[in-house]
C-alpha cells in the first residue's frame, strides 16, 4: 500500500467526518484511542475489544466500514494491548498485574471524559465483545448516567461453564467417532482449568487446541481470521502487527484472573436498554448460558438475537446482517 492510499484510508475526504488517532494519559497509562466516523454528529459507539489483548483498531478497514456510516466508532487498545502495550513497554510487567473490573471501568471513564473534549454528545453506546463484554456489562450497570445503551456481542456469562459446555459437545462427537486423541485433549483441558484464577501454560495450550477443535466441528460457518487484512492494515506498523500476532498471555495475567472468576449472573440489573447478539455457532461464548438466565435480566428494554450461520465474530461472518441489527435496535432506542 503506497503512502497516498494509506492516507486516504486514515483520513477519508468527508465534509463532516472525524478521524483521530491519539494517545491519552489515563490512570497513569498512555492509552491509544482511535476515533472514526463519516459524520461527527452521529451517536458514539465505544467498542471494548475481546481477547484479552485482542485489539480491533487495526482491522477497522475490514470490520467497521458500515459502522462508520451510522456512528462515530471509538476503538481503544486496552491495558497491554497492541499500541497501548508498545507505548508503555517498559512498564508491561507492572501493568500485567493490574486488570480488575475497577481498573478497566476507571479507564472507560477516562476515555469518555476525553471524548467530551473532542465531540458534542450526552451519552455513549457501549459495545462489549467477548472479554470486553465483562467490563462493558459492569460499566453499564454502575454508570447508567453515561450510557445510552449497552450492546453485548458474545456476552461472556461464565468462562469455565462455557468451556465445559463446549467440551461436553465435543466429547459426544469424539466418543461417537471413537477419536481417543480428541478425548484425551478435551480431558486434559478440563483438568487444567485454573482453580485460583492464575494462568498456566498447560491451560492456555489446551484451551487453544480445544478452540481449534470446536471451530472444526461446531463453528463451520465462521470465516477465517482476516490475516491478510491485518498484515496490510494501514493503521498498524510492523511492530504493532507482530504484537497482535504473537501476543503473550502473561501480559494479561491480572485480566485473565478477572475473566476466570467472573459470573454475569451475580448482578443482572440494568438501568439502560440492553441488546445481546450471538453467533449461533459461537464456541467461545456459547449463547445457551445467557438464554438460560435471560428472563431474569432486568432492564428498561432487552433483546437477544442469535445470528444463524455465524460464529464468535458474528459481526465479521455476517457484516450486512449485523449492521442491520445494530442500526435497527439502536435507532429505535
Amino acid at each position: 500500500m503506497n503512502k497516498k492510499m494509506r492516507n486516504q484510508m486514515l483520513y477519508p475526504t468527508t465534509e463532516d467526518g472525524i478521524y483521530r488517532y491519539e494517545y491519552v494519559m489515563i490512570n497513569g497509562i498512555k492509552q491509544y484511542i482511535q476515533v472514526r466516523g463519516k459524520d461527527k454528529k452521529n451517536p458514539i459507539l465505544l467498542v471494548l475489544h475481546g481477547g484479552p489483548g485482542g485489539s480491533l483498531a487495526g482491522l477497522a478497514h475490514v470490520m467497521q466500514d458500515k459502522w462508520e456510516e451510522q456512528f462515530v466508532v471509538v476503538n481503544w487498545d486496552q491495558r497491554n494491548a497492541c499500541k497501548t502495550y508498545l507505548a508503555n513497554k517498559e512498564r508491561a510487567s507492572e501493568i500485567a498485574g493490574t486488570g480488575t473490573i475497577e481498573d478497566y471501568m476507571g479507564d472507560i471513564t477516562g476515555i469518555i471524559e476525553w471524548l467530551h473534549t473532542i465531540c458534542d454528545f450526552e451519552k455513549v453506546y457501549l459495545l462489549g465483545f467477548s472479554w470486553g463484554s465483562i467490563i462493558g456489562a459492569e460499566y453499564a450497570k454502575k454508570y447508567p448516567e453515561c450510557i445510552a445503551g449497552y450492546v453485548a456481542v458474545g456476552q461472556l456469562v461464565n468462562f469455565k461453564e462455557g468451556l465445559r459446555f463446549i467440551c461436553d459437545k465435543l466429547l459426544a462427537i469424539a466418543n461417537e467417532m471413537n477419536k481417543k486423541r480428541d478425548i484425551d485433549l478435551i480431558s486434559t483441558g478440563l483438568n487444567s482449568i485454573p482453580k485460583d484464577g492464575k494462568l498456566t501454560k498447560e491451560f492456555m495450550d489446551s484451551a487453544q487446541k480445544i478452540l481449534v477443535l470446536a471451530s472444526r466441528h461446531l463453528a463451520k460457518s465462521g470465516r477465517p481470521f482476516p490475516i491478510k487484512g491485518l498484515l496490510g492494515s494501514p493503521f498498524l506498523n510492523l511492530a504493532e502487527k507482530k504484537t497482535l500476532i504473537f501476543s503473550d498471555y502473561n501480559l494479561f495475567a491480572g485480566t485473565w484472573k478477572t475473566a476466570l472468576e467472573y459470573d454475569f449472573r451475580q448482578n443482572m440489573s440494568f438501568e439502560v436498554p440492553v441488546l445481546f447478539i450471538y453467533g449461533e455457532e459461537d464456541v467461545s461464548c456459547p449463547s445457551e448460558l445467557l438464554q438460560e438466565c435471560f428472563d431474569e435480566i432486568k432492564a428498561p428494554s432487552k433483546k437477544l438475537v442469535v445470528m444463524k450461520e455465524a460464529s464468535h465474530m458474528c459481526f465479521y461472518d455476517q457484516p450486512e446482517k449485523f449492521g442491520e441489527i445494530l442500526k435497527d435496535i439502536i435507532y429505535r432506542l
